[in-house]
């Protein structure tokens, strides 16, 4: 799960990138998304490791 901080943040940044303000849920939707995608892509291990 994302921190409320961590949502806000993007939210912020999605703004500043496209325009576009996103409502809490539909940033919380999002941000899960791209970290699913980092999670398959670069696989689930932490850095270090």
């Amino acid at each position: 799960m994302i921190s409320e901080k961590a949502v806000q943040e993007f939210r912020d940044l999605y703004k500043a990138e496209f325009g576009i303000e996103l409502s809490l849920e539909e940033a919380t939707d999002k941000a899960n998304n791209l970290i699913g995608l980092y999670k398959v892509v670069l696989g689930d291990e932490k850095p270090g490791r």
